[in-house]
């Protein structure tokens, strides 16, 4: 019988860990922190800039140019944070397999960056988009439902890279591995995404200075639940 923790275990064995440990912590996922805080922000920027913008003359040729060259940046800079946040992420997850595994916080955010991992990465990226995409235009339940099922497909593909045994398995095989794994728990996926709610209500009342908090501990949370399912489903992911 399989014997998951409950989400408070789940969340005190990452406090545990945490305990002492913090501005490893921080360091460690200073960037994505920063680039989740920023992304928001824009969000506002963004909405008010409209507004102004409707009023300024400008030509046909001058928007396009604008959209273009900043479509193409964002493009680029969000292939990179995807790098970024993802090698703080397996990192994250090292550490919490061995609570004195040494490491350096900050080069640990560029890990990924090496050939082929990062194309592979970015290529699993944009297949798991597509995916969801697909399942979203259908319906927005199915679509949700296939990014619980999608949602360890990351984890994955570190573990059996890991192992060596990448050269077996295709892209769409991580996938495939993360629906299995997650038969049976979506729902408490879910609800320890939920779990999280308050905690994000609190990091924009402090304007998103909590999250340089709480983003170490919600990434290592999901980290977490990631190294449970692995510990109950071993020959899924043989």
């Amino acid at each position: 019988m399989k014997a998951y923790r409950t989400r408070n275990q789940l969340k005190t064995e990452v406090k545990t860990l945490l305990k002492g440990n913090w501005s490893k912590a921080i360091i460690l996922f200073l960037i994505p922190t920063l680039e989740f805080w920023f992304t928001n922000v824009y969000k506002v920027i963004k909405d008010n800039f409209s507004v102004k913008y409707n009023n300024l003359t400008v030509t046909l040729d001058q928007i396009l140019k604008a959209s273009t060259s900043y479509g193409l940046v964002s493009a680029i800079l969000g292939l990179i944070f995807i790098l970024i946040t993802l090698s703080a992420t397996f990192r994250g997850l090292d550490w919490l397999e061995d609570p004195n595994l040494e490491f350096s916080p900050l080069k640990s955010n560029f890990t990924y960056f090496r050939s082929p991992a990062w194309s592979e990465l970015i290529m699993l990226d944009v297949i798991s988009y597509v995916f969801l995409l697909f399942w979203t235009i259908l319906l927005i339940v199915p679509g949700v439902i296939k990014a619980l099922a999608y949602s360890q497909t990351y984890f994955i593909y570190k573990d059996l890279n890991d192992h060596g045994l990448s050269k077996d398995y295709r892209l769409t095989d991580y996938i495939t591995k993360s629906r299995q794994l997650m038969v049976g728990n979506k729902w408490r996926y879910f609800v320890l995404q939920l779990s999280f709610l308050g905690w994000w209500v609190l990091g924009l009342i402090t304007l998103g200075i909590g999250f340089i908090w709480i983003y170490p501990y919600y990434k290592l949370t999901m980290a977490n639940f990631y190294k449970d399912l692995k510990e109950n489903n071993g020959a899924i992911l043989a």
